[in-house]
């Protein structure tokens, strides 16, 4: 019998504590609709993350795979980690892989509605898929604690009103010109966008544009969101990317030769992308002399779903 085609999970976790007790408590609902789990735990030997694994296994079966790079790495160099054990256990670029934050929620509801009665994932070789995501409101140091069975806030990358694929250029420039909210988490793409990525001559210096970076992977000519969330985000009220601009310029830069890279390979993009800088270019000037202010993130609820 042909094994359903599922995706990976690959969990990376940095100082994971309470959050990351939340993360895992989810993830043995949901660990039959993927081939394999991984968490790779970014932190010295001994660290409470370890305790968390310990005190998971001992609470029940589970087919998780724990990898302990030992020590705390930069956000990069433990992506390379997880990447290395992954292609040494004989993931090769066809593999289909999900990334998960450790302070989120698989949402194994919008799984079960998701696949088919094989338990096939509706995946497209050369399509990156990017949300929808589950919102819920973390309070300022704390967890949440509220009605967990209450209905959730739906976010989308993509224009309320549809479509829900697109190029990856059109993707890319809509986000240049309009940021919304985007989370890598709950993000599926082939192993060949990380790959890819790693062996770019000029390295990806941190996580920031991370969304991005993965969808430019020349490998992507796709970017789509599924029918419904399947992971849930938490996350808090007033928060912004377009105000981290001035520690994200390093890998602002990258981008910028990333893309490049990719404009090389799909030239058909090469208008889309071209259009998007012409008119950041214009508002960046409106804004130097006074006839614009300066974009906020658009944050798009498309509407409530289920727990």
């Amino acid at each position: 019998m042909t094994a359903p085609l599922q995706p990976v999970l690959v969990m990376p976790v940095y100082r994971g504590g309470a959050k990351f007790k939340r993360a895992l408590e989810s993830v043995r609902e949901a660990e039959r609709f993927f081939r394999r789990v991984v968490i790779s735990l970014n932190s010295p030997r001994g660290s409470s993350d370890e305790s968390a694994i310990e005190d998971f296994r001992a609470s029940g079966d589970t087919k998780i795979e724990v990898i302990h790079t030992g020590e705390e790495l930069p956000w990069i160099p433990h992506q390379y980690f997880w990447l290395d054990y992954l292609e040494s256990t004989g993931e090769g670029s066809s593999s289909w892989v999900m990334w998960f934050a450790h302070d989120d929620e698989l949402r194994p509801h919008g799984m079960s509605n998701l696949i088919d009665e094989a338990g096939n994932w509706p995946l497209t070789k050369g399509t990156i898929y990017l949300g929808p995501w589950g919102v819920r409101y973390d309070p300022p140091g704390e967890l949440f604690s509220g009605d967990r069975n209450s209905p959730l806030e739906s976010w989308t990358s993509f224009p309320i009103d549809g479509p829900l694929r697109m190029s990856v250029a059109q993707w890319i420039a809509d986000q240049l010109i309009q940021p919304t909210y985007i989370n890598m988490s709950g993000c599926v793409t082939q192993l060949a966008s990380f790959q890819r990525l790693r062996n770019f001559p000029y390295a990806k210096p941190g996580g920031m544009r991370i969304e991005m970076a993965s969808a430019a992977a020349p490998n992507n000519k796709h970017a789509q969101e599924f029918n419904e969330p399947i992971v849930i985000t938490y996350t808090s009220k007033g928060s912004d990317r377009t105000t981290y601009a001035a520690v994200a310029r390093r890998d602002d830069a990258h981008l910028m030769a990333w893309l490049g890279n990719y404009l090389v390979q799909h030239p058909s993009a090469i208008p889309t992308i071209g259009q998007a800088f012409a008119k950041i270019a214009g508002r960046f000037v409106a804004q130097r002399i006074g006839q614009a202010t300066p974009i906020s993130e658009d944050w798009r609820r498309r509407g409530n779903v289920e727990a």
